[in-house]
């Protein structure tokens, strides 16, 4: 099996997992991702470049949606050409039960969350992260084939392929708006990937999702509603108690900051016990989560003390979410911030303003492009234009950006660096 655009989160994870099943297997990319390296360092037959030879000998070839039609390895491939959500609907074949967990935020939270749970409670379950799982030092984990974790992400309707026994929606938001033209559609998409759970299996709808998805409950699939069936409350000094229908509250503890880090953990909670997970397991399981790289990661400190946190946040919605967690904090918060594609700023400009202006220091970096060219929406300098922070800075590179925080960046701020592309770079100069 033959993979492309091989460094991508999950795909990298998915040619591991074939991998384990038996599969010989290669990968192909354009650039060095983190995901990528640790192919390299774990022994994979991977390059950069391309090898149309590679896909026209292998018997199988994966490849992700940003992967243009005329690539010269998908070419070389054929009818052999599968695409990533093909090929996850054929990796959860080989387990005795699937649960994929969707939603615009937080997937790969409570995937992980879930998994960590299952840990506990000594499944035999392998997990699909979209993140590198900190428990786990790694974005898969293969411990067994009777339940298979999963991550299923909308875009292009890619979670269509699946029909798992457990589905989850978190929450839905218009995004990805060079796929989906609104809200609707989007909505659209998630009611029919929740119609796919097998017979037998269950569906969970999270906070404000089910007056939008209409979804039939009947003999053959259970339907768990957020605010109905289930519910959470935090508790003072940490922790939350989950509130299940006709059942006794229940208290849990995670070191996940911020108040939709406790939703999140409370609908894994949930699902772990919809999955058979003992509750104790559970509840080991999440006090013991360390977090997923990239989510509120402490990265070190600027040159004059100032503590930098790097958080994968790209949606208006998820930057005010870690926004609302760094508040705590005495001085100015610094907002590193780095656009991901020019069709979504276009599409939640508004929303981008008014987040992004809550910013004491707003320090902008040009749009990562992913696979788009500018002409398909609005690029990040014509957002900094529109922001009304006390501070502004609009810099071209990562070096110019580096030198102003070290500058300017005092013990008593905090400073956020955000965005899903490669801004990460930048969040790392401060490791010591």
């Amino acid at each position: 099996m033959h993979f492309i655009g091989v460094g991508g989160i999950s795909m990298s994870a998915l040619l591991t997992i074939a991998h384990h099943l038996g599969a010989k297997v290669s990968g192909s990319d354009v650039a060095a991702s983190d995901a990528f390296k640790g192919l390299v360092k774990d022994g994979y037959d991977v390059y950069l470049g391309s090898r149309p030879s590679y896909a026209s000998a292998a018997d199988v070839v994966v490849y992700n949606a940003a992967i243009k039609k005329h690539d010269a390895e998908l070419v070389a491939a054929g009818d052999k050409a599968v695409t990533r959500a093909t090929f996850l609907r054929d990796i959860c074949n080989f387990f005795n039960r699937t649960a994929a967990v969707s939603g615009t935020h937080g997937k790969t939270t409570v995937s992980a969350m879930i998994a960590c749970a299952a840990l506990a409670g000594g499944v035999k379950f392998s997990a699909h992260i979209g993140g590198i799982v900190r428990n786990f030092q790694n974005n898969t984990f293969l411990a067994g084939d009777d339940l298979f974790i999963t991550e299923a992400c909308e875009y292009k309707d890619s979670f269509l392929t699946l029909s798992p026994d457990l589905a989850v929606v978190l929450n839905v938001e218009w995004d990805h708006s060079d796929y989906f033209e609104n809200v609707d559609r989007l909505y659209a998409s998630f009611g029919a990937f929740c119609a796919n759970v097998k017979k037998g299996g269950a569906v969970v709808l999270g906070e404000g999702v089910s007056s939008h998805i209409d979804v039939c409950a009947n003999d053959d699939i259970r339907i768990y509603r957020y605010g109905e069936d289930f519910s959470m409350e935090p508790q003072e000094g940490g922790g939350f108690t989950l509130y299940v229908k006709n059942q006794p509250p229940r208290f849990f503890v995670t070191s996940a900051k911020g108040k939709h880090n406790l939703y999140n953990a409370a609908v894994a909670a949930f699902c772990s016990l919809l999955l058979g997970i003992e509750e104790d397991a559970v509840r080991m399981g999440l006090a013991a989560f360390l977090g997923v790289k990239r989510r509120y990661e402490y990265m070190g400190k600027t040159a004059l003390g100032a503590p930098v946190i790097h958080d994968y946040a790209h949606h208006p919605s998820e930057i005010q979410a870690v926004i609302n967690v760094a508040r705590d904090g005495a001085g100015r918060l610094i907002v590193v911030f780095e656009p991901h594609t020019f069709s979504r700023t276009q599409a939640l400009f508004d929303d981008f303003v008014k987040v992004l202006s809550q910013a004491d220091v707003l320090v902008m970096l040009p749009t990562y492009s992913a696979r788009e060219v500018p002409e398909e929406g609005v690029d990040a300098e014509t957002l900094f234009c529109a922001i009304r922070a006390p501070e502004r800075y609009y810099f071209s590179d990562y070096d110019g950006a580096k030198r102003l925080l070290d500058r300017v960046a005092v013990s008593r701020d905090t400073v956020l660096i955000l965005g899903a592309g490669s801004v990460e770079r930048l969040a790392e100069r401060f490791s010591k």
